[in-house]
């Protein structure tokens, strides 16, 4: 017990790292597009780096059992776009790399022509795992609950009718969500994916985990380095759409964290004293879906910020 417990803060900050794919080798639409070649460089890479990939169902299984987690990958694939199964699947089997697939339910049904049918999203699902991504692939945080409820209530029906199970993994649809979505969507479903980049450890929250998007060209050596930046009592003070403070307590000993806000840009060396830090931008919100990033080199902590 003793030497388990020594052990123990070494594995609690052990990192394992998520990735967020959608379309395969389809240049119509570059925004949510990863080339066949790009994909290529990044199973060669983990290998040759001793990087192992597994499901997302895997990863949440050892750090429920506070598992040593580092050097895991888990690649995970939004929408269920027919590019991923003409283009992507055969490079998964072909290098033996699960996957965890979000299936964008109505899309499937309707039988979207760029989307898979139901026979192919079972047949990815011999080589990977399936997870819920929502009904209309709406934008949660501007529905009503009842309105969230009656789309997830849609989608876990039509997973009953046409795979006959429910996968208990969700992942946000645009990586959209704030506190009231979050705790209406936890209610149904354990292990929930957002959209933020950084790094996975056993005190991450199941129903929060952070994704890095491989979308492009990505330096994944560069990914692969992010440690999550631990910040207990973030605090985003707002009046409105005014971002008028920012802060909280970190764990880790630093001298400085930079701070980004989506349009506002980086605020660097803003200081840590105490453990703690404040950040008063002063900024009004001009999007819908915005982001706050708090770094210090690699450690790095994320969160969304939806425009009311």
């Amino acid at each position: 017990m003793r030497f388990f417990l020594f052990f123990l803060p070494i594995l609690l900050f052990a990192e394992a790292h998520i990735f967020v794919l959608h379309r395969i080798n389809d240049p119509r639409h570059s925004y949510t597009n990863t080339s066949t070649a790009e994909l290529e460089k990044y199973f060669k890479y983990i290998k040759s780096h001793n990087y192992k990939a597994i499901k997302l169902s895997t990863l949440i299984k050892k750090i429920k059992n506070k598992e040593n987690i580092d050097n895991y990958v888990v690649f995970t694939i939004d929408d269920n776009y027919k590019s991923f199964y003409i283009n992507g699947l055969p490079l998964f089997k072909k290098n033996n790399i699960p996957f965890t697939l979000f299936v964008y339910t109505q899309a499937t049904e309707g039988k979207w022509g760029d989307f898979m049918t139901w026979d192919m999203v079972r047949e990815c699902a011999k080589y990977g795992e399936l997870g819920v991504h929502s009904y209309a692939h709406p934008h949660l945080p501007k529905l009503s609950n009842q309105e969230i409820k009656e789309d997830t209530f849609k989608a876990i029906n039509l997973f009953k009718k046409r795979i006959g199970y429910v996968p208990d993994m969700y992942a946000y649809p645009y990586g959209e969500y704030d506190d009231r979505v979050k705790n209406i969507i936890s209610k149904y479903f354990k292990i929930i994916a957002n959209q933020n980049p950084g790094a996975i450890d056993l005190t991450t929250p199941i129903n929060d985990l952070d994704r890095i998007a491989l979308t492009g060209k990505v330096n994944i050596a560069k990914k692969l380095k992010f440690k999550r930046l631990h910040i207990k009592n973030l605090v985003i003070q707002r009046n409105k759409n005014l971002i008028q403070k920012i802060s909280g307590k970190i764990q880790e000993n630093l001298s400085y964290v930079n701070i980004y806000l989506t349009d506002f840009g980086w605020k660097y060396h803003i200081k840590v004293k105490n453990h703690k830090f404040s950040f008063y931008p002063d900024f009004k919100l001009k999007r819908f879906r915005n982001r706050v990033i708090i770094r210090y080199n690699y450690k790095i902590f994320s969160r969304m910020i939806i425009k009311y």
